[in-house]
């Protein structure tokens, strides 16, 4: 299955327009990102449906060793489901985009970001539609579980 999104135009960088969530609402594609983070205020976040699993969680990015909040948060993409993916939530108004989409989250797919066309191409070979992120807390060490299931 072949997916196509539009990129922001008028970015240099690879943003992703999710205007289906709210109006404005954009990610960052990063394709050296092990987690997905959303990096504006949490009440939005959580106006969205998302949930708290753990409070103030050491992670690394941004340049450094961060504090953030792990969440819960169903995203559809096209037509792709992400149920219950976890993701990092950490304030940070400097980075552009309400989310980080990581690099794992597109584990299993062939992605391409054309920045000629300005489109962002997902190809699922293995048909699967419902792909499962987990953010586990292992001897103090973060970790991302990724698989995809079959949807019937």
């Amino acid at each position: 299955m072949e997916q196509r999104f539009e990129l922001d135009v008028s970015a240099s960088r690879p943003i992703l327009r999710l205007d289906h969530l709210f109006p404005g609402c954009t990610a960052l594609i990063d394709t050296g990102a092990l987690f997905p983070v959303w990096t504006k205020n949490r009440e939005l976040l959580e106006a969205l449906g998302a949930k708290i699993c753990k409070r103030n969680v050491l992670f690394s990015g941004f340049g450094g060793n961060v504090s953030g909040d792990i969440y819960t948060f169903t995203l559809q993409l096209g037509k792709l489901i992400y149920p219950e993916m976890h993701i990092m939530a950490c304030e940070n108004n400097d980075i552009p985009g309400y989310f980080i989409f990581s690099a794992t989250m597109f584990k299993n797919t062939v992605y391409t970001i054309n920045d000629i066309e300005k489109k962002f191409i997902i190809v699922t070979q293995d048909h699967q539609i419902c792909r499962n992120i987990i953010i586990k807390d292992e001897d103090g060490i973060m970790h991302v579980l990724c698989e995809a299931t079959a949807c019937e």
